[in-house]
């Protein structure tokens, strides 16, 4: 009976910190939705999983389905903060201050990090790895795995991107609002 106590303290942690991970992802990339509504839908997804039931049946392609989507986000997230803003953010847009909007994009959406995400997840299924099916495509899943090549290559489109003028344009209108000290 304690081991089971002890399972299902484990499977709510693991549930919490993984609820906690992909709240900040999604708010990281839609940062004007409002937190209740984050909680909201994050239960409303967590029921749902839990009273279809097939998670279980499933769980390989569960876990690299989710891998798949975050993989290129955490990519360019890297790729954006360290290589096209040298580490440089607008703190006032960040945290949406009146009269700063360097990152509302087209209604809070970085299309260029949307498309990003897209591509990578299509070239990486077609050829490194296909998670709904389970099917390494390519060796090169040896090395990098299918999170792995989405990550590197999610991030490494996005940064190329940037040296387009009109992309660069795009993604750092933040320049203007950025403190001098």
């Amino acid at each position: 009976m304690l081991s089971l106590l002890l399972v299902a303290f484990a499977n709510i942690g693991t549930q919490g910190t993984g609820s906690y991970v992909n709240c900040m992802i999604i708010k990281s990339g839609i940062p004007k939705l409002n937190y209740r509504m984050l909680v909201i839908l994050t239960g409303i997804y967590v029921v749902t999983l839990t009273i279809w039931g097939g998670v279980e049946e499933h769980f390989g392609t569960f876990i690299s389905i989710a891998a798949f989507i975050q993989a290129p986000i955490i990519g360019m997230s890297f790729a954006d903060y360290i290589l096209v803003r040298k580490r440089k953010l607008s703190l006032k847009s960040a945290y949406f201050i009146k009269g700063h909007h360097a990152y509302d994009y087209n209604g809070g959406f970085n299309l260029i990090g949307l498309a990003c995400v897209l591509m990578a997840c299509i070239t990486t299924i077609l050829l490194v790895y296909n998670p709904i099916t389970g099917q390494a495509e390519s060796p090169i899943f040896l090395l990098t795995t299918g999170s792995g090549f989405d990550a590197i290559f999610g991030g490494l489109l996005y940064y190329l991107a940037s040296f387009i003028p009109p992309i660069r344009n795009y993604l750092l209108d933040d320049r203007s609002d950025l403190e001098t000290n």
